[in-house]
This record gives structure tokens, C-alpha cells and sequence, in this order.
């Protein structure tokens, strides 16, 4: 019990590392470790391409390596990216897997050493290859308030531990961190974490002139809005700057994402990149995809002329923007459309939707038994039941044309889907729900970012396992490119 409390209290990492390990000798799980069979993966089949690989590399069979790592290698092979493998110890999983993804890197510097007599060319068209069949991964940001700096925390452990994936995406509040995090080096970031509780954010009002709540009342029934954008537009061009989304992606090399809805119920919502959106403003975007119907006016979009530097609205200036989490919170299917994503790493603080997901996860615990796992897969199955139906009576409103544009949104924030390959959960207090719409503390955002880091560590072990491999491949993918071009 005193590990356990160690382990949930820790304010590093060292010291929730050094309890977890302890817990995983006292509770038997290194031995679970140890024993190769399971029935939660194929452990036949990893240990057989195991036993290859290592003696393919013994061999120096360079051609029979290439060959392997065209036709087997794949992201979740003989199932060992099942979350499963992951729950029954605090640190790791299987041995066996750890060992099979360590060999899969030594025989990719096998192939870029000096001692492969096999031409550069080739295996750089083979490894691009493979990449394009191994997938790529992305880490998205969900929306959630003033938690949405919960993802510092996220973010900042994974960049510590050089885990963080090239591909970012942010929905409301999210993509304030993201977008902070896509367009800042990392010496950058450093200077600005460094410096936040210096810092003043003022995002729904000025603490030296606050609205009173007759001012919050009359703007609420003269435009249909409780807070004033502009604190908010003054608080990331502050952050940001008049950067695009191409500058960003030229300056870090890191694929920024933002969603964006559509006021009106025509059009579908909006993944602005710098694909799709190179120009456009991304402090312009942030705001427009942290527009809340009722909390902030619906948002134009500003794009910047490249070669005058005039800053004009982006595509139609009739066309109004609101928050992107309404129809697409984590824009899962849109990434893999463009960028050739399968696989996830979602952070999910929206107060009204982790709680939800958390009872998902714990009714896919090992330990499915007793009084307690049955009444939570019970409330799991109650909630299923509930949103199928509103659902239903959001299609029938629909249908009769009776607020044709709140059913449809409201369909569309029930329906689409909440979690990543990996989901991190951050612990959401009772007592901070009211700190949602409020201009965050010091103590606030201290609060934030400790929590997203708590939340991400015993995540680390399962990240480290399903991007280790795709990380090599970049980085010899990039030596094998510098050879070929000089």
C-alpha cells in the first residue's frame, strides 16, 4: 500500500519508476515477464522471427534481412501491440517482445553499416517501402477547457523521453498546445516551459477589468456568446505570432494539425495543415477551432500573403468557423487519409467524455471479476444504450426540420469516436470542473501538467514498444538519404 501511494503521489519520473519496479518484483510480475506463452499474442510466431532475425544478423545475410524487413515487418505483428500485454505489469511487458523489437534496430544498422556491400539506393527504396507498409503514427490533443493544459504535461514527458511523433493534433483547447508545441523548437519550448508560470493567460477576460455578469448576460442575449473572443485571439498571437502552418512545419519538421467545424451543418469539418491550409494563420486557426457555441463567437480564418505579407480572410470571408471537437474531437480517419496514420496516441481531458472512456478501459481489465467490475461494465452498457438512443431522437428532430443544426451536432459529438490505439487518461478532479472556462492559475496549470505527466508514465513502456521501430526507420531512412545525395 505504502509503494502503491509512492507510485500515485511521485512528482518525477525517477521516483514512479523506482516504485514500479519494486511493485512488479513484490507482485510476481518479472516472472510474468520471463514466460514467453500467452494467449493475449502469437508468441510462436515473434519467437520464430526472432530466431531469424539473429541469425540472419549473425550471418551477415544482408539480402535475407532486407527481405525480411519488406515482407514481415509490420506495426502490430503477431499482436504485440495488444493493450492487454500492458495491464498486468507497471513497467514493460513481455520479454520476449522487448527483445524482438531491440533486434528489429540492430538489423536496421546492420544494413546502413559500412560492412553491407549492398548499394545505398536500394535499401533506402526498400526502407521507404517498408515505412509506407509499417504506417506512421500521431499523437492527438482532445478538447476539454482550461484542462487542454493537461497536455503539456503529455507532451513534454514524451519529448523528454524522444517519444514525441512527428504528426500533432488538436481539437479546442488541444490545439493550443499543439499548435505551441508544432511551431517552437525545442530549445523553444524549453525557454517557454521554463518561463510559464511567469506568464498571464488571459483567454476569457482581463483579470484588471473583468466583465461583470450583467456584461456576460447582455452580450449572451445581443449575440448568443457568454465570453469576448478577443482576450482569447490576443493571448496566441501573443504565443505565436503571425506563423503559418507551412512556416511551422519548414521551421520544426513537425506536422501540425488542427480541426475546425463548420457554423452550419452543410459542410464537413475542416483538418487544416499545411497541406490544406499552408498560408493560413495558425493562431487563426486555434481560435476558430476553440470556438464553443454559447462561450465564444463563431471565427474567421486569416491567411498571409507569402509575398506581401498581407493578412487576409481564408476561403470564403461568409463562412464561419466553431469548435472542431463538435464533429471530429480526434480526427483519427482523416490523418490516416492524408498522412498514412494507424496508429494513435490519443490524450483525452474533456470532463464530459473521460469518465466515460475510463469505465471503457477498466471493463477491459484482466481482472474481470467481482461485485465492482460488473456494476461498471453494467453503467458501460447503460451509457451505450443512452447514446444510441439520443442519437435516434437526433435524427428524428432532424428529420421534422426542429433545430435542425444543435441535432445534427449534437449526433455528431455522440457518435464519432474518443480514443487512440493509446489512450491517455489524466485524472480529472470534481472540484476543478468549475475552473473549466476560467483564466487558469499558476497553481492551475502546475496542477495540469503534473497530472498529464502521471498520466503519461505507466503509458511509456506501451509508446516506447509501438514507435521504437518506426523511429529507427526514420533516422536510417534519413542517414541512407544524406549518403545517396552526397
Amino acid at each position: 500500500d505504502e509503494l502503491h501511494q509512492t507510485q500515485a503521489e511521485a512528482l518525477t519520473y525517477d521516483d514512479w519508476l523506482d516504485a514500479s519496479l519494486r511493485l512488479d518484483v513484490l507482485e510476481g510480475n518479472d516472472s510474468w515477464k520471463d514466460v514467453t506463452e500467452s494467449d493475449l499474442y502469437d508468441y510462436k510466431a515473434v519467437a520464430t522471427q526472432l530466431s531469424k532475425l539473429k541469425e540472419f544478423r549473425a550471418n551477415k545475410d544482408y539480402h535475407q534481412i532486407l527481405y525480411a524487413v519488406r515482407t514481415c515487418w509490420k506495426r502490430d505483428f503477431a499482436g504485440i501491440n495488444n493493450e492487454m500485454l500492458y495491464k498486468k505489469s507497471h513497467v514493460g511487458t513481455k520479454k520476449l517482445i522487448s527483445e524482438y523489437i531491440e533486434e528489429c534496430v540492430k538489423c536496421m544498422e546492420c544494413l546502413v553499416s559500412e560492412d553491407c556491400p549492398i548499394n545505398d539506393e536500394y535499401i533506402l527504396e526498400v526502407l521507404l517501402e517498408s515505412k509506407r507498409n509499417y504506417g506512421r503514427g500521431a499523437i492527438t490533443m482532445s478538447g476539454g477547457g482550461t484542462f487542454g493544459l493537461i497536455g503539456i504535461g503529455v507532451f513534454s514527458t514524451l519529448l523528454e523521453k524522444d517519444l514525441f511523433p512527428k504528426i500533432v493534433s488538436g481539437s479546442s483547447c488541444g490545439s493550443i498546445v499543439s499548435s505551441i508545441m508544432c511551431s517552437k523548437t525545442s530549445d523553444e519550448i524549453k525557454q517557454i516551459l521554463s518561463s510559464l508560470f511567469d506568464n498571464t493567460f488571459e483567454v476569457f477576460n482581463v483579470e484588471t477589468d473583468r466583465d461583470t455578469f450583467y456584461t456576460h448576460l447582455s452580450r449572451l442575449l445581443k449575440y448568443g456568446v457568454w465570453f469576448d473572443s478577443k482576450y482569447l485571439q490576443q493571448t496566441m498571437k501573443g504565443f505565436l505570432g503571425n506563423i503559418t502552418f507551412r512556416e511551422a512545419y519548414n521551421k520544426t519538421g513537425r506536422i501540425l494539425n488542427i480541426t475546425v467545424s463548420s457554423a452550419t451543418i452543410h459542410d464537413q469539418p475542416t483538418l487544416l495543415n499545411y497541406l490544406t491550409a499552408p498560408n493560413v494563420l495558425i493562431w487563426s486557426a486555434v481560435c476558430a477551432s476553440c470556438s464553443l457555441p454559447i462561450v465564444f463567437a463563431s471565427s474567421t480564418i486569416f491567411e498571409k500573403n507569402i509575398e506581401t505579407g498581407e493578412i487576409n480572410e481564408w476561403s470564403n470571408p461568409l463562412l464561419k468557423f466553431v469548435d472542431g471537437s463538435l464533429n471530429s474531437d480526434l480526427p483519427i480517419s482523416r490523418l490516416s487519409e492524408m498522412f498514412n496514420v494507424n496508429h494513435t496516441i490519443a490524450c483525452q481531458v474533456n470532463p464530459h467524455i473521460s469518465p466515460l472512456v475510463k469505465l471503457s478501459s477498466e471493463c477491459r481489465d484482466l481482472d474481470r471479476s467481482g461485485v465492482i467490475w460488473n456494476l461498471k461494465l453494467l453503467l458501460f452498457k447503460l451509457s451505450g444504450i443512452l447514446s444510441l438512443e439520443l442519437s435516434h431522437y437526433c435524427d428524428i428532430l432532424n428529420e421534422l426540420g426542429i433545430m435542425s443544426n444543435l441535432a445534427t451536432k449534437l449526433k455528431q459529438m455522440m457518435t464519432q469516436s474518443y480514443c487512440g490505439d493509446i489512450t491517455i487518461l489524466p485524472e480529472l478532479a470534481m472540484g476543478d470542473q468549475s475552473k473549466t472556462l476560467v483564466n487558469p492559475t499558476p497553481t492551475f496549470i502546475w496542477k495540469c501538467i503534473l497530472e498529464g505527466a502521471r498520466a503519461t508514465w505507466p503509458k511509456l513502456s506501451m509508446i516506447k514498444d509501438q514507435y521504437t521501430v518506426e523511429f529507427a526507420m526514420d533516422k536510417y531512412i534519413s542517414v541512407l538519404r544524406s549518403r545517396v545525395v552526397f
